[in-house]
């Protein structure tokens, strides 16, 4: 018998006596005597020989404490005989020990599979083990001089124990995999049944969509360019040039859509600029011959190198300020070591021409799918996890489901500092909370012609808010989960 700490047997003269399995201090409570501190060495037995108090003679409850448990044995004693046996073993937890664990527990989720039960492998070591023990213990009492035969029998023991131990760790990866195949099952099994009335209408739809982002990306190249600004502009230019156009005012704890008024006036059909920033006013577009291009096209008159080809698409809403989206987009470069000088971002702030895109004259939602797939990486920037803005605004969530789901494109998620600061703190119950909490159906959209649009081909192509939503949820899982391994990671 044996607890995690002890082992109960028989010593050389036939009396009971345990040994300790790692280095331990206890106390022992021998029946009708009293409590006696003692301290084993891990292996160590007591008593060998020599029989001292406690004997391990008496009859009775015993009772070893330590830190960590309390193991509570019977010794009998056969009528008309000297022979005296453990038997009736009883281990429990100190409550120091129980919230230990239950500590450990909530810190690492994973911890929890050493309370598993153990798979065939690990009983058949165990079994072995134990049987290899009670030889030993045999061969020790009839043959008490034949050391060398005990020392083999220890190093099968430990050889043993060591095969006991990689079947443990094999056991528990191979029930880690279950359980994650289980899950990966489950969804599986939910999407199939969610899709399966839909998936004629639903392939000739992507054929439908696959023709409008041909036809889109022609138009795209037209109307919006490919011009994306570098990392290294926004990260270092970006804010002093605004500090220089509007002198006194804190322009980072604005959002852009106090800034975008500051620049151009309300959203809708009467536009106009209200600053030449960077020049873009004041200069011609080639498309039409007005004056009024995007303030990517401006940079790029002004600074080339700060300006070239997007290969970067950045997903997120104008009610970010200028300070979260930058921090975000500079935290998320230096995580992912991106150049600087050679990562250009196709930010729709930047990249578009508000001269045309603020009355809303064009088709965002086609224009965007040529764009996302033409640049081929998206990064998505939270401002939080828990009830994060990026998660109650529909166009953010429709980019992400295309970019990821419809075109299976590379995309990473990206946060603000005191998002980042929170979510490494978080549980992952936590974490999965605020995942679940995520509903499309409840998302909003500045413009009513961009929320008609976007729910049209939701539902006529990606077969409706619920299949899209349970595609989302199980997106985010993967996405936050890759962020929060790679936060910690630089931390």
């Amino acid at each position: 018998m044996e607890s995690s700490q002890f082992r109960f047997g028989k010593n050389r003269n036939g009396y009971p006596n345990i040994t300790a399995l790692k280095d331990v201090k206890y106390t022992v409570t021998e029946p009708g005597k009293g409590k006696f501190e003692r301290y084993l060495k891990e292996g160590e037995t007591r008593p060998d020989y020599i029989f001292f108090d406690p004997d391990f003679r008496h009859p009775g409850e015993w009772k070893f404490e330590t830190d960590a448990e309390v193991c509570t044995v019977t010794m009998t004693a056969e009528a008309n005989k000297g022979d005296r046996h453990w038997a009736d073993l009883r281990v429990a937890l100190t409550e120091a020990e129980e919230q230990r664990r239950r500590q450990v527990s909530a810190r690492d989720p994973e911890l929890v599979l050493e309370r598993m039960p153990l798979q065939n492998a690990e009983k058949l070591a165990r079994e072995e083990v134990a049987s290899l023990s009670r030889k030993i213990q045999a061969a020790a009492q009839e043959m008490p001089g034949l050391y060398d035969q005990s020392s083999k029998a220890r190093k099968i023991f430990e050889e043993k124990d060591a095969l006991r131990r990689a079947a443990e760790e094999e056991a528990r990866r191979r029930q880690v995999e279950a359980l994650e195949a289980a899950e990966v099952l489950k969804a599986i099994e939910l999407d199939r049944k969610a899709a399966e009335s839909k998936h004629q209408e639903l392939q000739a739809a992507l054929v439908t969509a696959r023709n409008r982002l041909a036809d889109a990306t022609a138009q795209a190249t037209r109307v919006r360019g490919e011009l994306g600004v570098s990392l290294e502009f926004l990260a270092c230019d970006f804010v002093p040039a605004l500090e220089r156009e509007f002198p006194g005012v804190d322009v980072q704890a604005k959002t852009f859509l106090e800034l975008a008024e500051m620049l151009w006036g309300p959203p809708g059909p009467g536009f106009a600029h209200r600053t030449d920033f960077l020049g873009h006013a004041s200069a011609i577009d080639p498309n039409d011959e007005v004056a009024g291009v995007s303030l990517a096209s401006a940079i790029g008159m002004k600074h080339p190198r700060r300006v070239g080809s997007a290969n970067l698409f950045v997903s997120w809403t104008w009610q970010y300020t200028v300070r979260g989206l930058v921090q975000a987009l500079v935290d998320y470069g230096r995580r992912k070591e991106l150049c600087p000088e050679t990562t250009f971002l196709w930010v729709c702030f930047f990249t578009n021409n508000q001269r045309v895109w603020r009355p809303r004259a064009q088709n965002g939602v086609e224009v965007f799918a040529a764009n996302v797939q033409r640049i081929g990486r998206v990064v998505c920037v939270l401002d939080t996890f828990d009830k994060a803005l990026y998660f109650q605004r529909l166009w953010t969530l429709y980019e992400m489901f295309v970019a990821c789901i419809v075109l299976r494109l590379k995309v990473d998620l990206a946060i603000m500092e005191d998002g980042r600061a929170e979510l490494l703190v978080a549980t992952l119950v936590e974490v999965a909370r605020c995942i679940k909490a995520v509903n499309i159906a409840n998302a909003s959209a500045t413009y009513q012609s961009d929320a008609i649009a976007i729910w049209k081909e939701i539902k006529s192509v990606h077969g409706g808010a619920d299949l899209m939503g349970a595609q989302i949820t199980k997106l985010l899982n993967q996405l936050v989960f890759e962020l929060l391994t790679d936060l910690q990671a630089n931390c």
